[in-house]
């Protein structure tokens, strides 16, 4: 059964990974490619329908983590604590660049979340090849199933 909860969890994950590529290709891309407010609105809206259901697949995939594996949940969690914590405010910062953006009249407030928007999305693509490259060198596991790394690892 452990072999099926796996690959369920792999899938999700792989989902949301898929999916959140153009997201965050959009969000990095968008200060260099769009020259003017409508240009911008332009990107914006070709992410616009889908991009905060795309999150659906990482929470899935958390749930079914911690549901399946708690040991696994539990470890993660703890050993890698200050960067989930670090993703969690960066995909906050920007559903916020995404949101409110659309919402302002004025110039200097898009102008911010427009900026918001790039700095979390190009942070959020740094923080994800620093955790797949963690996983690709493997995580030491301590006799009592734990560990712990600093944020930066060797």
């Amino acid at each position: 059964m452990g072999f099926v909860w796996f690959w369920l969890v792999a899938i999700m994950i792989v989902a949301y990974v898929v999916l959140d590529g153009f997201d965050l290709g959009v969000g990095i891309l968008h200060p260099f490619l769009a020259r003017t407010d409508e240009d911008k609105q332009l990107m914006l809206r070709s992410i616009g329908p889908v991009w905060d259901g795309n999150e659906v697949w990482l929470l899935a995939g958390g749930g079914t983590l911690y549901f399946a594996f708690p040991l696994l949940y539990a470890s993660a969690f703890s050993g890698f604590y200050l960067a989930l914590m670090i993703v969690l405010w960066l995909l906050i910062m920007r559903g916020l660049g995404v949101e409110l953006r659309m919402h302002m009249e004025i110039g200097v407030w898009r102008s911010f979340f427009d900026g918001l928007f790039f700095i979390s999305s190009l942070l959020l693509a740094i923080f994800y090849g620093a955790a797949l490259a963690n996983v690709i060198r493997g995580v030491p596991l301590g006799e009592d199933g734990y560990f712990f790394l600093p944020l930066w690892t060797n």
